[in-house]
């Protein structure tokens, strides 16, 4: 069966793949996970142009991470005094931040947003943007120029936030989830109180970066705790992920009343 799948993955790098994407997390930790940028198989999904998907494992160049650590992409033990200092960004930060400035989520686009948010996105959401907005290479990290690798070589159909593409331009995140901004069940009443649970994460507290609202609020991008299957998500959100219907959602937004259907 293992000869079997090398060899049909061979013909499939012969003859050439219409589309690759990282595929999703395992809940198993970082190894082999989406963020395990070492040079090796990783599961990814096949695009053949067909109806459907065919799920294997792929072999990404992953060459210009040049010691192929893991966890060094993102962290470093010791800065050494880098005239770049991306430590200064926090976690012991080795990655290039992005330089962009952001359209944010505002209260124009929802009477229901109540509490703070920033004008423009910090703590670990900018960390995340450095290559999740498509204007820093994700090779761009420690003594390393980079800027040749970015997220639109893992997948192809990779979204920039915005309709410029130019670095520096101004990012649109109005179509994206809050972020950076203040959970406060006081505040606005339509939140469900910061002590009730977060999947495998504790309370919805626990992922709370600065009592604010991050990507890593929703995602885990460690993949220790999130749900195997999803898009490193800590709480599933559907049935078929062994969840309910948009259980995520629903984890924080109070929008789960009973329905009486009684006449």
């Amino acid at each position: 069966m293992k000869k079997l799948l090398i060899l049909m993955l061979a013909i499939l790098l012969t003859v050439g793949i219409s589309s690759i994407a990282m595929a999703n997390g395992y809940g198993l930790g970082i190894v082999g996970s989406p963020h395990d940028f070492t040079d090796d198989m990783k599961w990814g999904v096949i695009d053949e142009g067909l109806p459907g998907e065919t799920e294997g494992k792929v072999a990404f160049d992953e060459s210009w991470n040049g010691r192929n650590e893991i966890c060094r992409v993102c962290h470093v033990p010791h800065d050494h005094n880098r005239p770049t200092q991306y430590y200064l960004n926090g976690l012991l930060w080795n990655h290039a931040v992005s330089g962009a400035a952001y359209t944010m989520y505002n209260s124009s686009w929802s009477s229901t947003l109540d509490n703070t948010q920033e004008s423009q996105p910090e703590g670990i959401a900018k960390l995340c943007l450095g290559c999740h907005d498509g204007t820093v290479g994700v090779d761009t990290f420690d003594k390393y120029a980079g800027d040749s690798v970015f997220m639109e070589d893992y997948a192809e159909d990779f979204q920039h936030p915005g309709p410029d593409m130019q670095v520096g331009a101004v990012l649109d995140l109005r179509g994206t989830h809050p972020l950076s901004i203040i959970y406060d069940e006081a505040v606005d009443t339509n939140l469900n109180p910061r002590t009730d649970d977060m999947g495998n994460s504790g309370t919805i507290q626990s992922v709370l970066d600065a009592q604010r609202v991050q990507c890593s609020s929703c995602h885990d991008v460690h993949d220790q705790e999130a749900v195997a299957g999803t898009h490193l998500l800590r709480v599933a959100q559907t049935e078929a992920q062994g969840g309910t219907a948009s259980g995520l959602c629903l984890t924080c937004h109070a929008k789960d009343e009973t329905y009486d259907a009684t006449p």
